[in-house]
């Protein structure tokens, strides 16, 4: 504070510590990032704002799967993406609804990652999913929620029967979190 006081702004020693760069050390970053082409097809084709045309479904297949995608979020990897492939002269879409589209792929990811570290955690005895937004929530996904179909509490799931995004082409609704075995004793 003392610094601040002086009119010194800005850190007097280079920073300690491991790099981290979005949320993944460099030596765990993957090259490819988990996303089938059978799901990403599904949502591609839920989402119904893009065109159906075979290049445009490669060309966001591949933006989406490369390991950058995390780091760059969607707006900068749709940015990149229409400065390389041109999009709205090609194929007569918008910058926004690019955007829109790798959020819900960034989203499938992010939980589909989230879910891969959790089972390998131990003493984990499933999964509860509870609503991002619940004045937004269909009939479908509010079932998901409540459901105790595992005697595991509301919205808990053991890791072989974890519902999916009922609603493809859109973000996943959910909060997602891990249930110990400990905390249903």
């Amino acid at each position: 504070m003392w610094d601040w006081l002086r009119g010194k702004s800005g850190p007097t020693a280079p920073p300690r510590g491991v790099v981290v760069d979005a949320g993944i050390p460099n030596q765990e970053r993957v090259a490819e990032l988990p996303l089938p082409e059978a799901l990403f097809v599904l949502h591609f084709n839920g989402f119904a704002q893009l065109p159906e045309n075979a290049e445009l479904r490669q060309l966001l297949l591949n933006t989406a799967r490369n390991g950058d995608f995390l780091r760059d979020l969607p707006r900068v990897s749709a940015r990149r993406l229409e400065e390389s492939a041109a999009l709205q002269s090609r194929f007569g879409i918008e910058l926004e609804t690019v955007v829109q589209f790798l959020k819900v792929l960034h989203s499938e990811i992010t939980r589909r990652m989230y879910i891969d570290a959790a089972r390998k955690r131990e003493d984990v005895a499933g999964l509860q999913f509870t609503l991002r937004d619940p004045a937004r929530a269909d009939a479908r996904v509010c079932a998901i929620t409540e459901a105790n179909s595992y005697d595991l509490g509301a919205g808990t799931y053991p890791f072989t029967h974890l519902p999916e995004n009922p609603n493809l082409g859109t973000e996943n609704p959910f909060i997602i979190r891990i249930v110990m075995k400990k905390d249903l004793a």
